[in-house]
């Protein structure tokens, strides 16, 4: 069977991970803009993190004020307000492509092929997704805090083929390896692949899996293409 679509991670595959030096500054930035004290602020944020991927919260306030009444903190609206677009501009300058990023998704638009997103993430990502470079190059992006699920769930992954309305098995799943996404890819049938675009491997434990990988593996994006060549050069 040839291959229909290509479903892509984002952070770490189509844009970078986040920055820890930034995070720290904008982190010390959002504080100052409600007026509480920075560290337990940054602390109590890094806390929600699998309930904002989750989707446990619905806007960037509601984070915020969540993490304020558990500091027993009243900032003004005027505050929050500061601190959301603070946050905004943040994660607004995380999803810059990476290189190859648009090229590669341009040139699978001109061929044809249909283009799927999985990623866990945030609300600022889908609230932002149609200012991106990506909105119009993506056919179906599928985000965690939008549908409540998350990799490795293989609801998620099925979710992302029913909307590009091919089954697993005429798809490639395109992922740096974090959370166990390719074993879990894998699994429901998809065709994962394995994006390491610099040949030592990771430190951080949710990219565990990617140590014994022994599927296939690209450095570079446009390497999709080469990989569908090959396989439209195959008999049906």
């Amino acid at each position: 069977m040839k291959f229909k679509a290509v479903i892509f991670d984002l952070f770490g595959t189509l844009v970078n991970d986040f920055g820890s030096s930034s995070a720290a500054i904008h982190m010390r930035d959002m504080a100052s803009a409600l007026g509480i004290p920075h560290e337990p602020f940054a602390q109590l944020w890094a806390q929600t993190i699998n309930m904002r991927i989750d989707g446990a919260f619905d806007s960037v306030v509601a984070n915020i004020k969540h993490v304020c009444d558990a500091m027993n903190a009243d900032p003004r609206p005027e505050q929050i307000a500061a601190a959301v677009e603070i946050r905004m501009h943040y994660v607004r300058q995380a999803l810059q492509p990476k290189s190859n990023a648009i090229d590669t998704l341009a040139r699978l638009k001109t061929r044809a092929y249909r283009t799927g997103l999985l990623s866990n993430c945030s609300i600022e990502i889908p609230l932002l997704w149609h200012e991106t470079a990506f909105a119009n190059l993506i056919d179906a992006p599928v985000f965690s805090a939008r549908v409540r699920l998350k990799k490795p769930d293989p609801r998620i992954f099925h979710l992302a083929c029913e909307r590009l309305g091919f089954p697993a098995a005429s798809c490639l799943y395109i992922a740096d390896g974090e959370d166990h996404e390719l074993t879990a890819a894998l699994k429901i049938g998809l065709h994962p692949v394995l994006f390491r675009p610099r040949p030592e491997l990771p430190n951080r434990k949710t990219h565990e899996e990617t140590k014994n990988w022994r599927g296939a593996t690209i450095s570079n994006l446009l390497e999709v293409l080469e990989i569908l060549e090959n396989r439209e050069r195959l008999p049906e």
